[in-house]
């Protein structure tokens, strides 16, 4: 009898544990930093907005580097020459004492985005890999996270975004080694960059945190990644790129290797930003992409612990034609100020899709309404059942959307409009799938 008693304990025990990889993912909400209100909505007036958002379930904040720098990080040369970012781009020391307070009253975790430091100087050819991370991550630790955590904002996690991309000679991103500083470095020599600016960040926020613990993400842009024969978004026919596989066994080797000294890292998660509209152009490239992301990222950590995924349930800008008929916007990256002011009240109305009049010049995707349905609809496609779960299911039976721990809501580009529009949206979504 009491072997049987310990067998099904046993059994139950697995089935706890396995049921546990198919729990329904956490919402984490990220306010956009282009948004009208990109700073007010940190105002204490909007204090219950926030505790709303909390208790339909979402776990935190997820905060774009850009609502932090005063200055383009690409811009800082040798010189000490500074290229400051537009004014009310950014967050200023009273809205990050809102914030402190808003995380204070409510409990929502607080994520960081991190990447932008591994570009511009920090680049440097002739100083070892590891020393590259760190000098990176110590200028992005001293010139941004340090504005939180001396606001009182206590860091939970960081998500590091597309460090392989950044550091890569083929790369095709804006904020890389190549495009700001003319160069780039091989897969290995990258992971060991990599590998050092992820743990100077978790080692330097938690020290500055008393030792709370900061979970490490590895945000991936998936879509600017060869896979195979999936060329690279946008490569055309052009040669062939870095490929994913090379990227991230390349990061496995130097973690297996312990080239690290102090306590080993370990990855928490894989970020995936794939855009919706991307995803719709060619299903059969997203999935191929994320199935390859899947096996090569199984082995990351040498604990052995394999880390689950996160999506960001974003699309590609909807901006509604009215924009053009306002003019240019006093800085580029403020799309929604003119003046010192805002858009007129009705762009506003046709932004976020009130207003249908205005549409009529292009039709369908030019509003925020459009992309908040395409930003749910991505979401419900990664359901058990829905359209795109079933396409991430691999020949031994693994469910890949099974195991997504997080759904981030956030958006970098044009919408929304109104970020307190976006979180009333969202907070009606989570209610109605509680």
């Amino acid at each position: 009898m009491t072997l049987l008693r310990t067998t099904l304990f046993a059994a139950l025990l697995s089935l706890a544990l396995g049921a546990g990889a198919e729990a329904a993912p956490e919402a984490i909400y990220g306010p956009g930093p282009r948004a009208l209100d990109n700073r007010e909505i940190f105002a204490a007036a909007n204090l219950p907005l926030w505790q709303e958002l909390d208790r339909a379930g979402a776990e935190g904040i997820v905060l774009n580097a850009s609502l932090l720098m005063a200055y383009d990080f690409r811009g800082l040369t040798r010189r000490g020459a500074e290229i400051p970012r537009p004014e009310g781009s950014y967050l200023t020391d009273a809205d990050l004492a809102s914030l402190a307070q808003i995380v204070s009253r409510t409990g929502l975790d607080v994520t960081y985005v991190a990447g932008i430091a591994l570009s511009g100087d920090r680049c440097d050819p002739s100083l070892d890999p590891a020393e590259v991370g760190r000098a990176a991550a110590g200028f992005e630790v001293d010139r941004n996270v340090t504005r939180l955590l001396e606001a009182g904002i206590p860091i939970s996690a960081i998500n590091v975004d597309g460090p392989m991309l950044r550091l890569l000679p083929d790369s095709g991103k804006a904020a890389s080694c190549k495009a700001s500083a003319g160069i780039g470095f091989d897969p290995m020599t990258a992971a060991e960059a990599v590998q050092a600016y992820m743990i100077e960040l978790r080692d330097r926020i938690e020290a500055a945190q008393g030792g709370r613990p900061v979970e490490m993400r590895w945000l991936v842009n998936l879509p600017n990644w060869q896979v195979g024969r999936v060329p690279r978004l946008g490569n055309g026919r052009g040669a062939p790129t870095t490929d994913l596989s090379q990227a991230f066994e390349a990061f496995t080797r130097v973690q297996a290797e312990g080239r690290s000294s102090g306590r080993p890292l370990e990855i928490s998660e894989i970020v995936i930003d794939y855009p919706y509209a991307y995803v719709r152009q060619n299903p059969g490239h997203f999935s191929a992409r994320l199935r390859t992301l899947w096996n090569v990222s199984r082995d990351l950590n040498p604990s052995g612990r394999q880390p689950p995924l996160g999506i960001i349930v974003n699309s590609r800008s909807y901006a509604n034609p009215c924009l053009k008929r306002e003019g240019q916007p006093d800085a580029a990256f403020l799309t929604f100020r003119r003046g010192q002011g805002a858009i007129s009240a009705a762009c506003q109305r046709a932004q976020i899709g009130e207003d249908t009049r205005a549409n009529a010049e292009d039709g369908v995707f030019d509003n925020d309404t459009d992309y908040l349905r395409d930003s749910f609809a991505y979401a419900d496609g990664l359901k058990p059942g829905g359209e795109l779960a079933k396409q991430l299911v691999l020949r031994d039976g693994t469910r890949i959307a099974d195991h997504i721990a997080h759904l981030y809501y956030q958006s970098w580009g044009v919408n929304p409009l109104s970020n307190a529009w976006y979180m009333e949206r969202l907070i009606e979504r989570l209610e109605d799938v509680r």
